[in-house]
């Protein structure tokens, strides 16, 4: 556990902390056990923990590990609202992370530390990667919205062996998870 905790507060540190370059780009890890409490930012962005939990068990994952943050109680960033979830193997290997803000997809692209955007033929997502490796399974999708950004970010559990491609993956979660999220641009 402290193992866990200490990875989640090392990757906030270099999302937050380490260069302007990521700054207010959160960056996906292991969800907290707290209950959801979710507030809008002043900002408008769309709320990732309303996304009903129907759907995200016909997507495969655990309903009740559902948690508006990585570690703790303060937010990522105050420009981002964020939702996790794991899923329910009897050996999860995955923490799913849905981010929401007014920035763009561009911001992601430009700004953000991700890296290998590539449109996914037939869906109106984008895959991407951390541009920071780790020894660690990660991927992700986003998409643009009216007035801003969501991404899905999935990040393999520490010492847990990946259990599917993560790319796969997070695109498998992404289609099932598509229709409970705003349209795109």
């Amino acid at each position: 556990m402290r193992l866990l905790i200490g990875s989640a507060v090392g990757l906030m540190l270099v999302a937050t902390g380490c260069g302007g370059a990521f700054e207010g780009v959160p960056v996906a890890a292991a969800p907290s056990t707290t209950s959801v409490m979710t507030t809008a930012p002043a900002n408008g962005a769309w709320d990732p923990c309303t996304i009903p939990d129907s759907a995200i068990e016909d997507a495969g994952l655990a309903v009740e590990t559902k948690s508006w943050n990585l570690v703790g109680d303060l937010p990522i960033s105050e420009d981002w609202l964020t939702c996790f979830w794991t899923n329910p193997l009897p050996t999860p290997w995955y923490h799913l992370g849905i981010f929401s803000s007014t920035e763009s997809l561009d911001y992601l692209r430009e700004r953000g530390p991700f890296e290998n955007f590539q449109p996914i033929e037939g869906f109106d997502g984008v895959r991407f990667q951390r541009t920071i490796k780790y020894d660690e399974v990660n991927c992700g999708v986003a998409f643009g919205r009216p007035g801003g950004v969501v991404y899905l970010n999935l990040d393999g559990i520490a010492r847990t062996p990946a259990l599917a491609d993560p790319c796969v993956e997070v695109e498998r979660l992404a289609r099932s998870l598509r229709p409970s999220m705003p349209a795109s641009n």
